[in-house]
Parts: structure tokens; C-alpha cells; sequence
């Protein structure tokens, strides 16, 4: 059953997005101004760089689609279940679950197909490295 739903839910979003495809399509086969009667021409909001912009941009979400790249936030307060959740989701202890506060920070969990061990990457690492540089300065002293 959570196969079909899926397979389903990923059809009706895939025909959505073929359907947005089309309407640009059709943006962009109109004009770019509208002559008025005796006013000088009036520039339509979609012009042909936005229009690039917005194919791309759907291009990118069909091909998540097809490979079924999905997002899903798990946002609550502090102590709320959300890493258990996770951890439940993905079927291991991904994320740590203990009785203090541990994933202050907004995580990112991406499935790579063939890999089995976790990968942690930090986006901002100076707060990181300075933490670490004042560890290693209280170490020495």
C-alpha cells in the first residue's frame, strides 16, 4: 500500500509540474508588451530571463521526482520527539537521542543510495572551529 501511495503521489506531482511546464511554455510564446490604444507599451511581469529561470527551476523538480528526492521538516520545541521521529523514519539511531538538548542546529539527512555509513557536514564551520580553538587553548593551560 505505502508503495502505491507513493508511486501515486509522485504521478499526480510529476503531471503538475509537466502542466506548469506547458502554461510557461504558452508565457512564452506571447508577447512581451501589449500595445494600448493610444498609450505607450506596457511590459508584462514575465520576461524571458524569469521565464529560464522558472523552466529550470521545474526541470530540477521533475528530476527529484523521478528519483523520488523528497524533503520532509520535522519541526517542534525542545524535547518534543523530533530526532526520535527521525531515527524512527529511517529505521536507525541517526540522530542522537538522549535526555539534554542535542541537535541545536537545523540538520540535513539525505539518503545516498550504496552508502551505509552516516557523512556529517557542517555548512558553518567557524563557530565549530572556534570552539574547538578554545578547547584546545583551556587544554594547554
Amino acid at each position: 500500500m505505502y508503495t502505491q501511495t507513493l508511486y501515486e503521489l509522485s504521478q499526480e506531482a510529476e503531471r503538475l509540474l509537466q502542466l506548469s511546464r506547458q502554461q510557461l511554455q504558452l508565457l512564452e510564446k506571447m508577447p512581451l508588451s501589449v500595445p494600448g490604444d493610444d498609450a505607450p507599451q506596457r511590459a508584462l511581469p514575465w520576461s524571458q530571463p524569469n521565464i529560464a529561470e522558472r523552466h529550470a527551476m521545474l526541470n530540477n523538480e521533475l528530476r527529484k521526482i523521478s528519483r523520488l528526492e523528497m524533503v520532509l521538516a520535522i519541526v517542534g520545541t525542545m524535547k518534543a520527539g523530533k530526532s526520535t521521529t527521525i531515527n524512527a523514519i529511517v529505521g536507525t539511531e541517526v540522530l542522537p537521542n538522549r535526555n539534554r538538548p542535542m541537535t541545536a542546529l537545523p540538520t540535513l539527512i539525505r539518503h545516498t543510495p550504496g552508502q551505509k555509513e552516516p557523512v556529517l557536514h557542517f555548512s558553518h564551520v567557524a563557530p565549530i572551529d572556534c570552539l574547538i580553538q578554545k578547547l584546545q587553548q583551556r587544554l594547554r593551560d
